[in-house]
């Protein structure tokens, strides 16, 4: 290269040392599906990383320190290294041994840029070696042999792998660590870096050691059984954890396959459920055979095979490609498990022979791995597409052949099925279908166990593995609709046959490639495909087929596959056909009577919601979108490092409401939800430091709320509204994206009462989410209540009315309700406009006093809820803990509540009624800017109560918790009116009023709002006047229980300052309201920030969190002891998290002689030796680093006495490092 200056090392370095590697290590997003093919084919996998050596073997491990030295030094002497460092990894190799090849990907011949030539020959120089010729590759895997077909199979997958195309950005070395006493036994470690771009220090911590594995097949579930048979298969290692795929969808704009990024379930529910499986056979690896592949295609777009579910067996790249790029075969089934090979951004199938899910539908996927390797099912799992329910496919194509070792491996596959699919989908039903390769001939078992081929125990394990599939509930769909297939296929040869071999799908003595393929002509049909479904009383198979049968060509059997395909088609029942007597006795007391519109439509429905801008334009959402976008990475500290997203703390953040149910409107905000493994307190004591950091971004801190339900923060983002939660749940972050699958039974969810209470409405909204008939519907009629219900007044859960969550669950048990009684059970014959106008309906004649809203179809049984006098209004969610969403519901409250329900629903019931006549005209309706509703309240009632605050206090951030204080009293005034006069009708307005003018209120500091509560009597009551003195007995009354509110507001010290504050209570008549001009209160209390005090106290533990897990130490080697260099003392004192790693590796010091003093929460300081200490944060003894107090030896010098302190917080000595006011000892 150009410009290199041709520098020679002070002395020379020798480079033989097998233990040490200088190498380029690719950015690990970039190699997932180089990782795919090396976890299957290459032997150091799990043990090196995907990287392409620069000098190996490289220098001793005791040298490395100067080596990297010098190799800084001469990069930094050649400072033009750094403009041509660009390498494109796209050319696939062969390096040929004696008994296998390497398959290797590398620069392509032509390349122009020597990246890599010129980095090993200024890492040589600077170590006093000259450059020699060497070959830049990055292994991908060995060959089985060197035959042909062996070596063009592998390197056709590499050929497929997408282009590798990166920037160095340092150099890794890499030392060997062993793990045993065995000497194959060793894995490369991440020593330290060497900067490409600066002299600046390389954290090792940037750059995980993601490539380190356990031993091999040691990281199966606990579910998981051991296949005694395979032993002979563990030359590489291989990851057994359940893996989550990546559903592909055809984009017909770029005509393309995308990854899909966001599913949603189906909006409408079919009736039928179709899944067909087909074992497509590969004939060979290389040269691919492609004269059965029209045959094929034709096979399955053919009308005995069209499903709705499609698995397919024996998939190979080849096959994959051809069969996604036909353009029938992708418009009918536009979503796959594994996107075609064929496209450049998509990489090869990890198998020969692959198991590939297709569907009509979006899916989510994960492979369940079986120990042996090339072996796993592959688990779909479809959202809710009926009332209540999802379902999983489960797509397998077990071990072929009838030996003890074959037939021992298949029971092991069966047994790690079942187990996943009963911890994981326990509560949805299963389909299984695919190759099984279990025989089933009476004749074929018989003759094997006479001729020794297999044992007495192999022929009960048959029997065992038979029995299995039969348990679960599981149902084999040829066997339930064996006699109406039997009359179909009678006429053909079935002669002659054995016990097991009806039904067969592999078939040798009619299906040529059968016969070809089994090797022998005393082979026996065999049923090896089947289609096993768990229906849970939400299936029924109606039907059964099979496909791909032979056919008369030019006068010859043609088979398209030597296995035949099956499909069984199902019937989704009605919601009440799988449900038990009792359940359905239940439904049927709780009936909802449907109300059916002529003269409403939805269409008026959705334009009259527009001119109400109550539905969000494409702007809004985008803002909102990213408003929550940029919080979560603030808070999750997310950060770019390779090019992968890390966190530092483990969180998980959601949004839950009516954000995440998409029926937000422009003044809603958005109720966030971070889940994680640290405490309540230090969360927002973090989260509270990482906001402040980011106010130049938009985000300010409003509030602070303490509640019994735990801490919630108020926040603006941008200008949107947020709320901020915190639930402590460690095991729900490890198990995050399991979490939504898991039945609300199952023992995951014995935590604790507070996590449970911040969990619930998370978990509501995937049940509501999963079960709503159609959400479109749902979202529609949705907007509507609430639009009425802020036009009417009785939109604010804090006053005792309609909240966003009480107008969900009340509506979606009635529109499931209705759609259970619907005679065909169709969610399209229920329109929005029918939902709305039942809505109304029902509640306005419901029971409120005995009677509580819950949906019977998650309760199977009447919840039992101990309902206390004070609440008049139940409405109760799905998930423990059962907590009544209206308990701040009032009598007098619901009063209102139920008269404006009756009004509505006459409203609706009138023949002329339009949607833009019940909803009114947007906009204001008088000079003052108030609604249609404000104005119609003020003019409505003769009597009020004011209640009054005025605040001309130094910020407003203090008026904002002065009203909301004032907010929170003044429903306990209704209900105090309501008690001593109960003939009257009290209605509070869950709305300010202000007398000020709109400039004034932007303008000035001093604030003048209040609320009012109408008085008058109620509809009930007789309308004989009353005398003077029945009169005045009421305004003293009246007058009573006002002044009480208003001495109590004045004397609670603690919200009420009259130095900066005024409160007042007074009755006011309809006069005094109109003379004062009132006008809505609009003011935007979020433009006035909370003033938060810093909190220097927190500084060292935060500083102490945040690095704890990303300042990790660089591997020390102790082969050979290196002397450590004394670091300069500064002032800062360096975390517990240094010094305890400091001890722990450094050769000079051995951790056996020295204690840790941590604060024990609850018995105060305690002592542990220092090997005790706990790091792993799921460890049931961790304990978090922020507590340690100090580290001391164990003995003194002479052994005989306690040892003295060598670091300590509180005094900041640090005898370690010499930070803080110590010295290094």
């Amino acid at each position: 290269m150009a410009g290199i200056q041709q520098t020679s090392a002070a002395y020379t370095i020798p480079v033989t040392s097998y233990d040490t590697a200088l190498c380029v290590l690719p950015p690990v997003e970039q190699c997932e599906h180089v990782n795919s093919l090396r976890e299957l084919y290459d032997k150091a996998y799990g043990r090196w990383p995907a990287h392409v050596n620069l000098i190996y073997p490289f220098v001793a491990p005791e040298r490395l320190p100067e080596a990297q030295q010098q190799i800084q030094a001469q990069f930094e002497r050649n400072p033009d290294i750094n403009t041509a460092n660009r390498i494109k990894l796209e050319s696939a190799g062969l390096l040929r041994q004696s008994r296998n090849s390497t398959a290797i990907l590398q620069e392509s011949r032509d390349a122009s840029d020597r990246s890599l030539e010129s980095l090993r020959s200024l890492a040589l120089q600077a170590l006093g070696h000259k450059p020699g010729r060497h070959n830049f590759h990055l292994t991908i895997g060995q060959t089985e042999d060197n035959s042909m077909s062996s070596l063009e199979f592998l390197i056709s997958k590499v050929r497929l792998l997408p282009l590798l195309d990166f920037e160095i950005g340092s150099l890794a070395i890499l030392v060997r660590e062993r793990t045993s006493t065995e000497k194959s036994a060793t894995r490369m470690r991440l020593w330290g870096l060497i900067d490409m771009c600066s002299s600046r220090p390389i954290v090792t911590g940037m750059m995980t050691e993601h490539w380190l594995s356990d031993p091999p097949t040691c990281d199966m579930n606990d579910d998981e059984e051991e296949d005694e048979a395979d032993s002979s298969d563990s030359g590489t290692p291989f990851n057994r954890a359940v893996q989550p795929g990546k559903t592909f969808c055809f984009d017909r704009a770029s005509i393309a396959w995308k990854q899909v990024q966001s599913f949603q379930s189906s909006p409408k529910r079919p009736v039928s459920l179709t899944v067909s499986s087909y074992n497509v056979l590969v004939d060979s690896g290389y040269p691919p055979a492609r004269d059965r592949d029209q045959l094929l295609i034709n096979t399955l777009l053919s009308e005995a095979a069209q499903a709705d579910v499609l698995v397919l067996q024996e998939i190979s790249d080849d096959f994959l490609s051809y069969l996604l790029n036909n353009a029938k075969f992708r418009s009918q089934y536009p979503f796959t498990s594994h996107g075609p090979p064929s496209q450049l951004d998509i990489g090869p199938l990890p198998s020969m022979r692959n198991v590939v899910v297709i569907s009509k539908w979006p899916f989510r996927w994960e492979l369940v791995p079986f120990h042996r390797k090339h072996k796993g099912a592959v688990v779909a799992a479809f959202e809710s597409i009926t009332l209540g329910e999802s379902f999983a496919v489960a797509g397998v194509h077990l071990t072929c052949g009838l030996t003890d070792g074959s037939v021992a491996a298949k029971k092991i596959q069966v047994h790690n099925l079942l187990n996943r699919l009963t911890r994981q989908y326990n509560n949805i039903p299963w389909i299984i279908t695919g190759d099984f390769n279990l025989a089933t001939s009476t004749h074929t078992i018989y003759s094997a166990l006479q001729s020794k081929s297999i044992t007495a125990q192999t022929g009960h394990t048959i029997a065992a593995i038979e029995e299995r599939l039969a348990g679960h509930g599981i149902l084999d769909a040829w066997a339930t609709m064996r006699g109406d297939y039997e009359l179909e296929r009678r006429g053909l040869d079935d002669d002659e046959l054995f016990d097991g071999e009806e039904g067969a799908t592999f078939d040798p003595r009619n299906n040529v490639l059968a016969a070809a393929t089994s090797g022998t002509s005393q082979s026996r049909p065999q049923r090896y495909d089947r289609v096993l479904v768990r229906t849970l009383d939400t299936f029924r198979v109606t039907a059964f087929n099979m496909f791909g049968l032979p056919v008369e060509v030019a006068g010859a059997s043609a088979v398209p596959s030597d296995h035949y395909g099956v499909r069984a088609s199902l019937q989704l029942l009605k919601v009440a056909e799988g449900l038990t007597p009792d359940h359905r006795e239940m439904l049927t007391a709780l009936r909802v009577e449907v109300q059916r519109t002529h003269n409403l439509f939805s269409q008026e429905m959705e334009s009259t919601l527009r001119d109400h801008r109550i539905l969000l334009t494409d702007r809004e959402n985008a803002e909102r979108e990213a408003a929550f976008s940029l919080l979560k990475e603030i808070l999750l500290a997310n950060s770019k490092i390779g090019g992968a997203v890390t966190a530092d703390i483990p969180l998980v953040m959601v949004t839950v409401g009516s954000f995440a149910m998409k029926t937000d409107t422009p003044s809603s905000d958005i109720d966030c939800l971070c889940i994680g493994s640290i405490s309540s307190k230090t969360f927002f004591k973090l989260a509270r430091q990482r906001l402040q950091k980011a106010e130049s971004q938009g985000v300010r801190i409003l509030r602070k709320v303490e509640a019994g339900t735990g801490t919630m923060l108020e926040l603006s983002v941008n200008g949107v509204p947020m709320d901020l939660q915190y639930c402590p749940a460690a095991r729900v972050v490890e198990s995050w994206p399991d979490f939504e699958n898991l039945p609300a039974s199952d023992p995951f969810f014995n935590l604790s009462i507070l996590s449970l209470r911040k969990l619930k409405p998370y978990r509501d909204l995937i049940y509501i989410k999963r079960t709503i008939p159609d959400l479109t519907t749902f979202r529609l009629a949705y907007r509507v209540i609430k639009l009425w219900a802020m036009q009417c007044g009785v939109y604010s859960s804090k006053f005792g009315f309609l909240g966003g969550v009480h107008i969900t669950l009340m509506l979606s048990w009635v529109y499931k309700r209705i759609t259970y009684d619907d005679p065909v059970n169709e969610v399209h014959t229920i329109s929005a406009d029918d939902l709305v106008v039942t809505f109304f309906h029902h509640y306005a004649s419901l029971d409120w006093e005995s009677d509580m809203v819950y949906d019977a179809f998650f309760h199977k049984q009447k919840p039992r809820y101990h309902r206390t006098a004070r609440e008049p209004m139940v409405v109760l969610g799905f998930h423990s803990p059962n907590s009544n969403v209206a308990h701040t519901s009032t009598l007098p409250g619901l009063l209102v509540l139920v008269k404006e329900f009756k009004a509505a629903s006459a409203r609706l019931l009138d023949a002329s009624m339009t949607w833009g006549a019940f909803l009114g005209p947007s906009g204001s309706h008088s000079l003052t800017g108030l609604g249609l509703g404000e104005s119609q309240f003020l003019r409505t009632y003769k009597s009020y109560v004011s209640i009054d605050i005025h605040f001309w206090g130094r910020t407003l951030a203090k008026g904002k918790s002065l009203v909301g204080w004032v907010e929170s009293r003044c429903i306990s005034l209704v209900v105090d009116v309501h008690r001593i006069l109960p003939d009257v009708e009290v209605r509070l307005w869950p709305a300010r009023f202000t007398d000020n003018k709109p400039d004034e209120l932007k303008e000035s500091k001093d604030y003048h709002g209040c609320y009012l509560i109408g008085l008058q009597r109620a509809a009930t009551v007789p309308l004989a006047p009353r005398s003077y003195g029945e009169r005045q007995a009421v305004k003293h009354s009246l007058e009573k229980v006002v002044d009480r509110f208003l001495t109590s507001l004045r004397t609670d010290e603690k919200n009420y300052d009259a130095t900066s504050s005024w409160v007042n209570a007074s009755l006011i008549t309809q006069h005094d309201i109109q003379a004062q001009e009132l006008q809505l209160d609009d003011r935007e209390w979020g433009d006035y920030a909370m003033e938060i005090e810093s909190d220097s106290d927190l500084e060292e533990e935060l500083d102490d969190i945040e690095h704890e897990n990303t300042e990790l130490p660089k591997l020390s080697i102790r082969s050979k002891p290196v002397s450590t260099s004394t670091p300069v003392s500064t002032a800062k004192l360096r975390p517990a998290s240094d010094v305890l790693n400091r001890l722990r590796w450094d050769p000079n010091l051995d951790p056996a002689d020295y204690i840790i003093g941590y604060e024990d929460r609850f018995l105060g300081a305690k002592e542990t030796n220092l090997e005790k200490w706990k790091t792993e944060q799921t460890d049931e003894e961790f304990i978090p680093q922020h507590r340690i107090l100090y580290f001391r030896k164990k003995f003194n010098n002479e052994s005989d006495g306690k040892g003295g302190l060598v670091w300590e917080r509180a005094t900041r000595t640090d005898k370690i490092f010499g930070s803080g006011a110590g010295a290094v000892v």
